[in-house]
């Protein structure tokens, strides 16, 4: 089973899509080489919050409600706009790791975007661990709290 119908087959098991919605998204799929959950969320199949809460099972990756966070100036500051703009993530926490190295939380919409992680990872020094939140989530949130940041 390819990992792209993994997904189309955990939703179907937890009841939020039947099997023709499935069938016609995956025909979507193949002509547009759009992810499944993406399409789904689009048609208004499924919450772009219930594919989280299913990715993130999926992945074993945390997810994060983003109005939970507190982003302070020092957290934005960790990763420029642009950048976060651009990978559609945000910083959400930091910490120290046993052996004193810095540790950046990031959520992202792609938890497995690889490249993503190495980018933010040269650009701070630090290691990043993915977390998984709703890219409209991601997207508000980048949009609202640098441009806090810019206004200070």
């Amino acid at each position: 089973m390819s990992e792209r119908s993994l997904i189309g087959h955990l939703l179907l098991a937890a009841g939020l899509v039947d099997e023709e919605q499935l069938d016609a998204a995956l025909i979507e799929q193949e002509q547009s080489q759009v992810r499944l959950g993406e399409i789904l969320v689009r048609q208004g199949v499924v919450s772009e919050l219930d594919l989280t809460q299913v990715l993130s099972n999926q992945l074993s990756v945390a997810w994060v409600s983003l109005s939970h966070v507190d982003f302070s100036r020092e957290l934005l500051s960790l990763v420029p706009a642009e950048l976060a703009a651009e990978l559609t993530l945000i910083p959400v926490h930091f910490r120290r790791g046993e052996d004193r190295e810095k540790i950046l939380y990031v959520a992202m919409d792609d938890p497995t975007d690889v490249a993503a992680m190495q980018k933010v990872s040269r650009a701070t020094g630090m290691h990043v661990r993915p977390l998984i939140a709703p890219p409209s989530e991601i997207r508000r949130e980048i949009t609202r709290q640098y441009s806090a940041v810019e206004e200070e």
